[in-house]
């Protein structure tokens, strides 16, 4: 028998450069149900750390490594960081 409560993970995301000066930790951690996209952990961190909501359309999410689109889905094993906007010439 199987249950329909969703299993909630506790996923830490690492956080780079001002992200990490402006929530004033290098890692942060959020719970969140299984099988969720970087879209709807993005949505949960903003709701959770308010004060990046300014940098919302600017910082990229990295999933094990690789910068994702907001459509990947995050499993609990997944190494998760978010990275600051680039700028360059």
């Amino acid at each position: 028998m199987t249950s329909d409560i969703p299993v909630n993970y506790n996923l830490k995301v690492r956080l780079f450069a001002i992200l990490r000066d402006v929530v004033g930790q290098r890692e942060i951690s959020i719970s969140v149900p299984s099988g969720v996209t970087v879209r709807y952990l993005n949505n949960e961190i903003l709701k959770k750390y308010p004060q990046l909501n300014s940098f919302s359309n600017k910082f990229v999410t990295s999933v094990n490594y690789k910068v994702t689109s907001g459509d990947t889905i995050i499993t609990s094993s997944d190494e998760i960081a978010l990275l600051p906007p680039v700028s360059g010439g």
